[in-house]
């Protein structure tokens, strides 16, 4: 099972900088994926195991690399590296009948929950990596800004690791903001309660400016800003109000092979698998690349609902 990111959309549309897209093309698309194993010389699987494919590796070279040396706290992590390899995009992904790798960027997964659930394990592994840059020792009140698939799954994380947090969401569509059932909801222009402690951007695109501007507003003193939102044009913030409350902004990319494992503990939860399934809208058998033109399509072209056109390849 394979989902579609994004940035696959991007690669997909050739919509980004021509000078980024000739050092890339061609490249096989596709970071979010589960698959089975059919042979395991090392002995590390079975035959049959349902495992999550992780997309980012690195040489253990740059562990000696001086430079990386803040890589080593465990709330960044080696997909910090400046040589580290993501699949899809320095690197070739998932998008082919087989694929090779080794044993450690593969993470099991119970064979009882159903893979177009597990397919988002990448998208909760990203989560799991951004609430690795916040002290919840020191959170009294969190707010979530966006509507849209991260941060539909950045909250599902949330929920389930901190279930008696105090979770604001802020969007702007009413229809995928009652999909966060166990949060408080709220748009910016309507809000009149307490300002936050920390805060979450993950909007991307163009809003992203916005949001972020929105929340630097609404932040305390000396509150931590998360940001996770993904923008190919550079965005222009109060950075008067940042320096004037003392502010700190954390950004946050992809994950490593110590969330998948988390997640792969996550999933279990029957409540973390009733959140997610409402993000498949589809699932489709593919044949041939038209198969796969059809998907990319319907996620192009999905602007109303939450959720993705899962590839059974």
């Amino acid at each position: 099972m394979m989902a579609i990111c994004k940035a696959d959309i991007r690669y997909f549309l050739g919509n980004r900088d021509i000078n980024v897209l000739n050092h890339k093309y061609p490249l096989a698309p596709i970071h979010e994926a589960v698959g089975e194993v059919i042979k395991d010389p090392t002995g590390t699987y079975q035959k049959g195991d349902k495992v999550i494919l992780v997309p980012n590796s690195f040489d253990d070279k740059y562990f000696t690399d001086k430079s990386n040396r803040r890589c080593f706290r465990k709330d960044l992590g080696d997909n910090y590296y400046p040589k580290a390899v993501f699949r899809s995009s320095t690197a070739d992904g998932f998008l082919r009948n087989y694929y090779t790798c080794s044993p450690e960027l593969l993470v099991k997964y119970d064979e009882n929950i159903d893979p177009s659930l597990a397919v988002f394990s990448e998208l909760l592994s990203v989560a799991s990596a951004a609430l690795r840059r916040i002290d919840f020792d020191e959170v009294e009140k969190l707010a979530l800004f966006g509507d849209g698939i991260m941060a539909y799954i950045v909250y599902i994380m949330l929920v389930h690791d901190h279930p008696d947090l105090d979770l604001t969401v802020f969007g702007i569509d009413d229809h995928k903001l009652a999909a966060f059932k166990d949060a408080k909801i709220a748009k910016v222009d309507e809000y009149k309660g307490d300002k936050f402690d920390t805060l979450i951007e993950a909007v991307g695109g163009k809003f992203s400016e916005v949001a972020i501007n929105q929340m630097i507003d609404l932040a305390i003193p000396g509150a931590d800003l998360i940001l996770m939102g993904v923008s190919e044009d550079k965005v222009q913030i109060n950075t008067r109000v940042v320096l004037d409350k003392g502010l700190s902004l954390k950004g946050v990319t992809r994950s490593m092979r110590a969330d998948f494992v988390h997640v792969s503990q996550a999933i279990k939860d029957k409540k973390v698998q009733e959140q997610l399934s409402i993000m498949v809208l589809s699932k489709t058998k593919i044949n041939n690349v038209s198969d796969i033109y059809k998907c990319f399509d319907a996620d192009i072209h999905n602007k109303t609902e939450i959720g993705k056109n899962i590839m059974h390849w």
